[in-house]
């Protein structure tokens, strides 16, 4: 009975990291097309899976015991490596997209003109005015 219950929740735990697989690759198409609403979703979502699969792991660990669930570990194991990736990707693509909304700031917003005199500054075609009339 226990090495069933085990498979069980390990079934379970697999079936929800594969779930939460497929919504790491929706949201990285969600972050391509910078759908913030659905992106919005997908983090609701996924952090209702990760309850879950916390839940169900909480439950695998009260029922420990030495029963040979290879396969089950090894699938596992594979998913949640896949997962990773994805999840990696994503925080790539989302630090990327953050440097680029940050290119495109600092090139809509001018910098200052230097406040500090120089000679190097001023175009030799201008006349050079003075701020004080000397006349005066």
């Amino acid at each position: 009975m226990t090495q069933q219950s085990i498979k069980s929740i390990l079934h379970q735990q697999l079936k929800l990291h594969k779930s939460l697989l497929e919504l790491a690759k929706q949201k990285t198409a969600v972050i391509k097309e910078n759908n913030l609403d659905q992106l919005n979703q997908l983090i609701k979502d996924e952090q209702k899976h990760i309850q879950a699969i916390s839940a169900l792991e909480t439950k695998r660990q009260q029922l420990n015991t030495l029963e040979d669930l290879q396969a089950e570990k090894g699938e596992l194991l594979h998913v949640i490596i896949e997962l990773k990736s994805v999840n990696e990707l994503n925080q790539d693509l989302l630090t990327q997209s953050m440097q680029l909304v940050s290119l495109n700031l600092d090139m809509l917003m001018p910098q200052p003109d230097s406040i500090n005199y120089s000679k190097e500054d001023s175009d030799d075609d201008q006349p050079v005015r003075s701020m004080f009339d000397s006349q005066a």
